[in-house]
């Protein structure tokens, strides 16, 4: 996949977004165990449906530079917006299991982790609207349709988790 494509399921993926990023934090440490030699990444998976999803939507070369543009414009704020909120949301974790932390001090680090979520969530919402004034209707409508897809997809996949 040339770098140029990648740029843009890049921009793509980061504009979408995905309802489990914003999900309510927990406060509490999470372990992730890995196996050595885990064969199962879903990586390849991943190429080969954004490969399709571009694909798909059969953007010109001059969609594909204006998607990057709205990358390298919208990528930098999203990338330091969410560094802070994961430091908050560390903070907010210290003051939770803290005996001297008094509760307007977490009030105030819970607003803060909320106001950078909407700042995330505002600013995904912005490029996704860039995104749309650079694709033609026919193709806003295939968008529209492989996000449906997509939610379809992440929803299923979700409650199978839950159910096990």
């Amino acid at each position: 996949m040339s770098l140029s494509r990648v740029s843009l399921v890049a921009v793509l993926m980061l504009s979408m977004g995905s309802s489990a990023a914003f999900a309510t934090p927990t406060l509490l440490p999470q372990t992730v165990a890995q196996t050595p030699g885990d064969s199962t990444s879903p990586q390849p998976q991943r190429r080969k449906n954004r490969d399709s999803f571009l694909q798909e939507l059969n953007l010109t070369p001059q969609q594909m530079q204006q998607m990057q543009a709205m990358q390298a414009r919208y990528k930098p704020q999203i990338s330091q917006r969410a560094q802070a909120m994961r430091q908050a949301k560390q903070e907010l974790a210290s003051l939770m299991s803290s005996t001297t932390a008094s509760t307007s001090q977490i009030t105030a680090k819970n607003q803060q982790v909320e106001q950078l979520a909407q700042q995330i969530r505002q600013l995904k919402f912005e490029s996704m609207m860039a995104m749309r004034e650079i694709m033609t209707p026919e193709q806003r409508t295939k968008f529209a349709q492989l996000m449906q897809q997509r939610r379809q997809n992440y929803q299923n996949r979700a409650g199978k988790r839950n159910a096990q």
